[in-house]
């Protein structure tokens, strides 16, 4: 079953490396970033990767979506910045 539970994003709240990994064997293929505002701020792509790591050290503190697009759908996460 896909939902937001399928990958867990974490440490939550960042400092600079955030890790995205799934039980599923679900294969990321990008990882967008939204600010609070919806503008686009960092986009990542993987190679079909059932864990990544995307570094986040250039983003401003705050609130973000965190979207990441998989073989099976995409899901949205809230993720905070230090």
């Amino acid at each position: 079953i896909f939902s937001a539970d399928s990958f867990a994003v974490f440490p939550n709240p960042i400092e600079n490396l955030i890790t995205v990994k799934n039980e599923n064997n679900m294969l990321i293929n990008s990882i967008v970033v939204n600010d609070i505002n919806g503008r686009i701020v960092k986009t990542q792509s993987f190679e079909n990767l059932p864990n990544v790591e995307m570094n986040v050290a250039d983003l401003a503190s705050g609130i973000y979506m965190m979207k990441i697009n998989s073989d099976k759908g995409s899901i949205t996460k809230k993720i905070i910045k230090k």
